[in-house]
């Protein structure tokens, strides 16, 4: 007897290959039959009434590090049938914790990874393996599969120091990353847009990388830019890569740059090369045409040395604040400039902010703000941070959406939300979102798929299933296949949809009629119950 039985779906397994009719029959968290499961018991019984029923999808690219500590319910990307989430991106992560330099990362993860969660942030860790454990005992609704962010491992060791480090400090940071593996990390990422990923040097990271090497890890990178100067970001990633030995996957990749829009050839091309020469490349992908970023990454690297606390000081001088202007206005090259590439402040709003009195400015431009205040925009922005003590979360447009067509279409890309799980209420409700976080998959499938038929569900489903799963090297996880761990959903082709806009983002998707994380039944015909049957899917 199966204590879980799917019947009347038409299964996508995950594989790419064509979609068959089919029943699934499941034991405790396992897929145990596939087939005409009709003369089969089963404690409980699904009627998938003819919907597609595929794996569980896998958000490649998030920063759900603390939102599960938060809201284990995982609202916002359980509806879009989300069932894993890859956290510990951009070189951000939550642990391990050096004792001397907890607050330098308490406050830098303010800025870079809560942004405007309204809480007090305390890290109940200081061990990788800590922090894995703490989410066993307190397990969300979905799946968490960890990075380790190096920019993490150098604040551990470094602080915010600048330059290279010596002999033992990147001896101590090898040990750092060697355990961080041992204790279940996926891979290594890095942040080359932020601090402290920017002081770091290719040489420093590929020795770091190589630590991965008998774990069979890989690297995922924020590269250095993704504007003008995005082909050396691409060589400097598959430098690593091809150095270190490992795989190289790129993070939410796009085209920035007003120069570079429209040369997606340039950037395929360069990593068929990559391919032809031996580097496993990849990268994941939001099919949406504006980014988010913190308002802070639009400053120069150097504002940052030091920590927040001096960033703030910084602000405070007129002197330094002139600097800043001349240097974001000339362009100065080196650094991911993202009020030049994007074409100016009028590209800018407000996604969130945590005090009550500045709530009004979320949705509106930073040239909008700056008319309100009777102030250019460079003063409205470095008011806005000194105001916010840096925790000031942005949207920004920027990408052509036939860009964005072209990457989505591509064998090796997958899809990654770059999004927190959040919720439409409670305390991960807060500020005008990106709404990434609550459509991604569900935007892909609608708007991509089914409308514009850039690829088949079969296609689209192995993107966001097997293909993630194999790269991250997570065993039987996936596909739809016996002896596989029984993450999947259920969902309606003709109706599955994005909700969120700009506007209005906190709407859960359509579409989505049943989520099942292994096992266990947590959105029941697009009602979602109190289960929690997550699972830290280390290595």
């Amino acid at each position: 007897m199966f204590d879980l039985k799917i019947t009347n779906g038409l299964i996508i397994d995950g594989s790419g290959k064509a979609a068959f009719p089919g029943d699934i029959g499941i034991v405790k968290d396992k897929i145990v039959a596939i087939g005409d499961l009709s003369a089969q018991d089963s404690v409980e019984t699904i009627n998938a009434n003819g919907n597609m029923v595929a794996p569980g999808f896998i958000d490649m690219h998030t920063h759900s590090d603390l939102s599960f500590k938060y809201d284990r319910r995982a609202n916002s990307k359980l509806f879009s049938g989300v069932t894993t989430e890859v956290t510990g991106n951009c070189g951000i992560c939550v642990a391990p914790v050096r004792e001397e330099n907890r607050q330098l990362l308490i406050d830098y993860l303010g800025t870079r990874l809560i942004g405007s969660i309204p809480v007090n942030l305390e890290l109940p860790w200081t061990s990788f393996k800590e922090y894995v454990n703490w989410f066993d005992e307190n397990p969300p609704s979905i799946n968490l599969a960890p990075l380790l962010g190096q920019g993490v491992v150098r604040i551990a060791v470094m602080g915010f120091a600048k330059g290279m480090p010596n002999a033992a400090e990147l001896k101590d940071m090898q040990q750092i990353t060697d355990t961080a593996m041992s204790e279940g990390a996926l891979g290594l990422s890095s942040g080359l847009v932020y601090l402290p990923g920017e002081y770091s040097s290719k040489e420093e990271i590929a020795e770091l990388c190589k630590m991965m090497i008998p774990y069979q890890g890989i690297y995922s990178t924020h590269m250095r830019t993704e504007s003008d100067g995005i082909m050396d970001a691409i060589d400097e990633a598959l430098w690593i890569g091809g150095t270190a030995g490992v795989p190289v996957h790129i993070s939410h990749l796009k085209l920035l740059s007003q120069n570079m829009l429209g040369k997606t050839d340039l950037v395929l091309e360069r990593m068929a090369q990559a391919e032809r020469s031996g580097i496993e490349v990849s990268y994941d992908i939001y099919p949406y045409t504006a980014g988010l970023t913190s308002l802070s990454a639009c400053l120069p690297p150097w504002i940052f040395e030091g920590g927040v606390a001096k960033m703030i000081e910084r602000l405070q001088d007129q002197s330094i604040c002139s600097r800043i202007r001349k240097e974001i206005a000339e362009g100065l090259p080196g650094w991911q400039n993202f009020v030049k590439s994007a074409g100016g402040w009028g590209k800018f709003f407000v996604s969130s902010v945590r005090s009550e009195e500045n709530k009004h400015l979320e949705g509106k431009f930073i040239t909008e703000i700056g008319e309100m205040q009777g102030k250019d925009p460079y003063d409205a922005a470095f008011d806005l941070l000194i105001a916010e003590n840096g925790r000031v979360q942005m949207n920004y447009y920027a990408m052509l959406e036939e860009d964005v067509m072209t990457f989505l279409r591509q064998p090796r890309a997958m899809i990654g939300s770059d999004a927190m799980s959040l919720s439409a209420e409670g305390i991960m409700s807060f500020g005008k979102p990106h709404p990434r976080a609550f459509g991604t998959p569900t935007r892909f499938l609608g708007r991509y798929v089914r409308e514009k038929k850039i690829l088949s569900f079969e296609e689209a489903v192995k993107k966001m299933t097997s293909l993630p799963a194999k790269r991250l090297g997570l065993k039987a996880r996936g596909l739809i296949k016996e002896d596989y761990y029984a993450d999947i959903v259920i969902f309606n082709p003709e109706t599955v949809q994005d909700k969120a806009t700009y506007v209005d983002p906190k709407q859960y998707s359509q579409g989505i009629e049943n989520v099942i994380v292994n096992g266990q039944v947590v959105v029941d015909h697009g009602l979602q119950k109190d289960v929690y049957a997550g699972k830290v899917l280390g290595r």
